[in-house]
């Protein structure tokens, strides 16, 4: 946010932080999680988040093991520090890997937690609200600036106090639409803070988003929200890529929800039109099968590709005449036009600034209306907490611990089952056809944070350039839930990373000090290969780097 307090910069400590600094180690690791794979995990997952215990005080409370392996945390309702009289072998859950039904696997039976806490609130209430919790650049660059070398037009932080307001106010927008946990939603946006925000709203509550890729087309975007079963779909007016803006709402959501329709929807609105024709048996069967022929294999479709298959069908059937065929076309077309709406409401998020775009008031809502309800609420919420405060300003000024109180008075983190579904990410496989991943609360967490500092020897206090998109598991997993559950400071850049050259990216991590990056090993061979690439690469410093990943396939130049 451009009026979020300047954070306070974080000097990385020293220390590695990789458990794996020799070959041993790596192997007595191994060994242990082959022996005993429930107590392996369970060790790590009592460490890297906080779980919730609600015999832990009058309210329960948020604990993890310290370094000594002791239980600490926060009250579940004062958010001031605890150190409940549990022994070090208490475990918040009955068993940690449940096999009972292999292949089908449990982790962490009957445990409590919440992604959202264990990502935001809790650095808070640690006391690092002023800490950088993520970087955003546009895509808009201005090559005037910095010595003709040019930056950003749009360049700015986000503290991790702004980010828990941020959260909580999409939070509470999310429950006015009447959304609540196991509800689903779908997000297609451009790569910004705001879909930050509305992702670790989702996980507050326990909403069960699916983020689509914003370069996907309208057609995939409406399979996607129609598997998912959302009721809300979250885009944006506009994007930036290569300084051109994409219309988001316009080119994929609009599209997707009313040029499209579910395939038993389909059928349905044919079974019903034929119905109300009165026709001949045999004929309204040879019908609806050239309808079930025109939806096979298809998840959504456009409504002509339903009346292709009709077509079809009615030139099969003999002694038709031509007035009685284009009555059956009229009513079936007529049926496939008056279908339901398919998703209760579109929020959007005012991005790009678009003068004029589609809008249906019936079902369109923006996303800042939304949001400046939701602070009145919030303010309302802390006033009654005893917090005496009446503005935004105010509220952010509040000490870490005091602020935390202010947003749980009326938002707290939702305790979750630690398999409950968090997100569910497509792949196409071989099939051509997308099938959900489902990612939980407890294992993906506490897993991705591990990894963070095994891959990447993460440290809090670093930061970290990820080449992705949340469409993309990477962006998921290490753009926003790896790096911010380990208070390391994300940097989200709108746009392509070799825009308006390949040096933007490497532009990134001389500004922002970048310790750690990942990419795709295609994006790396596109600048190795190229020597002017290389030479706009080397106009920057890259002296902060201290670790850099690839993925996808071996990391080559050829």
């Amino acid at each position: 946010m451009d009026t979020a307090p300047t954070p306070v910069a974080v000097t990385p400590p020293s220390a590695s932080v990789n458990p794996f600094v020799h070959r041993a180690a790596w192997q007595a690791a191994r060994d242990a999680c082959a022996a005993d794979p429930g107590k392996f995990h369970g060790d790590i997952a009592s460490r890297e988040i906080h779980w919730f215990e609600p015999k832990a005080g009058p309210q329960g409370a948020w604990i993890t093991r310290d370094a000594e392996g002791r239980w600490r945390g926060f009250d579940a309702r004062t958010g001031e520090p605890v150190e409940p009289s549990l022994p070090q072998s208490y475990l918040p859950w009955s068993r940690g890997l449940d096999d009972s039904e292999a292949p089908f696997y449990r982790w962490f039976s009957d445990a409590l937690t919440n992604a959202c806490f264990n990502e935001v609130d809790r650095h808070v209430l640690a006391g690092h609200g002023a800490e950088a919790a993520l970087w955003f650049e546009g895509d808009r660059w201005d090559q005037s600036q910095d010595g003709g070398r040019g930056a950003p037009v749009v360049s700015y932080s986000v503290s991790r106090k702004q980010l828990m307001l941020e959260v909580a106010r999409c939070a509470l927008a999310l429950r006015h639409l009447g959304l609540k946990a196991g509800d689903r939603i779908a997000i297609n946006m451009p790569n910004i803070p705001e879909q930050i925000y509305w992702t670790e709203a989702c996980k507050r509550l326990g909403i069960v988003y699916t983020p689509v890729f914003g370069g996907f087309s309208d057609k995939t975007l409406s399979d996607r929200i129609h598997n998912a079963g959302a009721r809300i779909v979250i885009t944006a007016d506009g994007g930036y890529r290569n300084a051109q803006i994409v219309a988001f709402k316009e080119a994929y959501t609009d599209p997707a929800l009313d040029g499209y329709v579910p395939a038993e929807t389909a059928i349905a609105a044919v079974t019903q039109a034929l119905e109300s024709l009165g026709l001949e048996t045999l004929h309204s069967n040879a019908i609806l099968e050239g309808a079930r022929k025109a939806v096979a294999n298809e998840i959504t479709l456009e409504r002509s590709d339903v009346m292709r298959g009709v077509g079809r069908a009615l030139e099969g059937i003999s002694g038709l005449s031509p007035s009685a065929a284009s009555r059956i076309r009229t009513a079936i077309a007529s049926a496939l036009v008056t279908t339901p709406p398919r998703v209760d409401t579109v929020v959007v998020v005012k991005h790009a600034g678009q003068a004029d775009i589609v809008w249906r008031p019936e079902r369109d809502r923006w996303a800042h209306a939304l949001t400046d309800a939701a602070m009145q609420t919030l303010l309302e919420g802390a006033r009654k907490a005893g917090h005496a405060v009446t503005d935004e300003a105010q509220l952010l000024a509040l000490d870490d611990r005091a602020f935390v109180a202010a947003i749980w008075a009326t938002v707290p983190p939702e305790p979750l089952d630690a398999e409950f579904p968090m997100f569910f990410i497509y792949t196409s496989g071989s099939t051509g056809k997308p099938k959900g991943v489902v990612h939980v609360h407890g294992g993906y967490v506490s897993g991705v944070a591990y990894t963070l500092r095994v891959a990447f020897d993460a440290r809090a206090g670093d930061v970290m350039y990820v080449v992705a998109d949340p469409g993309w598991i990477t962006g998921q997993s290490y753009m926003i839930c790896g790096a911010l559950t380990t208070r390391v400071t994300t940097v989200i850049a709108e746009g392509a990373p070799v825009f308006p050259s390949a040096g933007r990216f490497a532009s990134i991590i001389e500004r922002l000090k970048v310790n750690i990056f990942k990419a795709g090993v295609t994006f790396l061979k596109t600048v190795m290969t190229d020597p002017q690439n290389v030479e706009d690469v080397r106009a920057y410093s890259r002296a902060s780097l201290r670790v850099a990943t690839f993925c996808a396939e071996p990391t080559s130049p050829v």
